[in-house]
């Protein structure tokens, strides 16, 4: 029996059969896997594996059991040993990424790409509260998706975005935003966190908000959706909110 999982704003079907999850392939499938199983390889943890594909040509990966974070459960991060966990679960990654090779050009997603590099890791590109998972072996990020090479800071801007969360809507007072990021920052390894992740969370936010614009104004699922949602606005707000207000959380970066 199929169980239609909900929650995603680019994700096409996604169902659940029995302990697996059933997911629509695309050209960035093929290079996906490979980096799930390098990262099994490298005992990482904190992400699905790879069980190959359906009859119908989906890809199957293993369900990971437990509570998403957003929209429901943001609690769940909001203590900073909490916090702490999810920065080290993300230099985890970086770290179990850090020598798979990158030379041959390969079929990555487009859609949340670093549109200038350089070519650190591989990132997620969306490590975001609604797809992270806690289970009973600990935290885990899903919908790999998006996944291709960039810097650690297109990753990391996009983390603090929502998990500190730097965004306008945000009800942390200056002192409490400071705070998180440098929770957060340690908790990933303040010898190497970017000092420039501010500025790329400006970038970020910018690309999002140019994305939804250009292709949604294409009628290009899903982003024609999403312009006509509003989000085109939510992401141009973000920057400018973000570009303003970088110069006073900026300490807390570097430390």
């Amino acid at each position: 029996m199929e169980e239609l999982l909900s929650g995603g704003n680019t994700s096409a079907e996604v169902v659940k059969v029995g302990p697996t999850v059933r997911r629509p392939t695309g050209r960035w499938t093929q290079p996906v896997h490979e980096l799930l199983r390098h990262l099994e390889s490298r005992g990482f943890d904190g992400a699905p594996r790879v069980l190959g594909i359906d009859e119908r040509g989906r890809e199957v990966l293993t369900y990971i059991e437990g509570l998403v974070v957003w929209p429901d459960h943001f609690d769940l991060v909001a203590e900073d040993r909490a916090l702490a966990e999810v920065a080290a679960l993300i230099r985890g990654y970086h770290d179990a990424v850090a020598d798979f090779p990158l030379p041959a050009p390969r079929p990555w997603s487009d859609r949340g790409g670093d549109p200038q590099g350089p070519h650190e890791v591989v990132c997620h590109n969306d490590l975001a509260p609604w797809n992270l998972v806690r289970g009973g072996a600990g935290w885990a990020f899903i919908d790999w998706d998006l996944a291709a090479p960039g810097r650690r800071s297109w990753d990391l801007a996009w983390a603090l975005l929502s998990f500190v969360p730097l965004m306008p809507d945000s009800q942390l007072d200056l002192a409490e935003t400071r705070h998180r990021i440098g929770v957060f920052r340690e908790g990933y390894g303040a010898a190497i966190f970017p000092a420039d992740t501010l500025t790329v969370a400006v970038e970020r936010c910018g690309r999002e908000a140019q994305l939804i614009r250009d292709r949604g104004s294409l009628g290009q699922a899903p982003y024609a959706r999403l312009l006509a949602e509003g989000h085109h606005e939510i992401w141009a707000n973000a920057e400018a909110h973000i570009r303003r207000r970088a110069p006073d959380w900026q300490a807390a970066v570097v430390g």
